[in-house]
């Protein structure tokens, strides 16, 4: 009885000490409920930042999308602004140089194109005509005056004598602004004549980086103006490069 009490003590034993050793033996299959949260976290936290990465990458797509039409259209706008504000100036500067200027050649000034593009001088049409490209449309259609309500080719003194408008075209996937400064008769009763500022070519036709504008003198040709009124020319001579 002594030794199957010793074997029963001794099995007994051995029965209570195995349990702790099992996890040093196969530490895979013991694993704490600690370390299966943080498993759980690290999986967690892996999903998260790839759903938030791919919403990311969805959202930058998509304001791209839809910012590129407004980036485009404020860029047109500005290049409007930029190219309206240097017609104006122009024009300002021809009328008061043919108005102050007392002798050919006494004065000059030189404008810088500010969106790339073609001026071009329509002598015949005594025109000036600014032309340049646009990614988003401004205008298709008509044609817009920006400082006159009457476009007419004779007008009465007083009036402005340079008439400033824009036209847009499309021609398939691109877009066109087209300015035109053109310069007409203006009439008076008293006294009797028409007035006109002429526009003269010196050079070439058209350029597409800076226009030279200088006085040319004055001329009056008897009975040439409206209504046989004595027609008074103010030259001015275009340099286009």
């Amino acid at each position: 009885m002594e030794n199957e009490k010793f074997h029963l003590t001794e099995s007994s034993e051995v029965a209570a000490s195995e349990p702790p050793i099992l996890p040093f033996l196969y530490p895979k299959l013991f694993i704490k409920p600690r370390e299966i949260l943080n498993m759980r976290l690290g999986q967690t936290q892996a999903i998260t930042l790839v759903l938030i990465s791919g919403i990311i990458i969805a959202l930058v797509g998509f304001a791209y999308t839809w910012g590129k039409p407004m980036i485009e259209k404020r860029s047109v706008i500005m290049q409007f602004t930029s190219a309206l504000k240097f017609m104006e100036d122009l024009d300002r500067k021809i009328v008061d140089m043919a108005g102050s200027c007392s002798f050919e050649g006494g004065c000059e000034e030189e404008f810088e194109l500010p969106v790339p593009g073609m001026m071009i001088l329509n002598e015949s049409g005594n025109t000036l005509f600014y032309e340049f490209r646009v990614e988003q449309p401004l205008i298709t259609a008509g044609e817009v005056l920006f400082n006159t309500a009457d476009n007419g080719s004779i007008a009465r003194y007083g009036e402005t004598p340079g008439v400033l408008s824009m036209t847009g075209n499309r021609s398939g996937s691109s877009y066109t602004l087209k300015f035109s400064l053109r310069y007409r008769e203006l009439v008076s009763d008293d006294p009797f004549r028409g007035y006109k500022i002429q526009l003269l070519r010196s050079g070439g036709s058209s350029g597409n980086r800076k226009i030279v504008i200088s006085y040319g003198g004055s001329e009056t040709r008897s009975g040439e103006a409206y209504e046989g009124r004595d027609l008074v020319l103010s030259k001015i001579r275009v340099q286009l490069m």
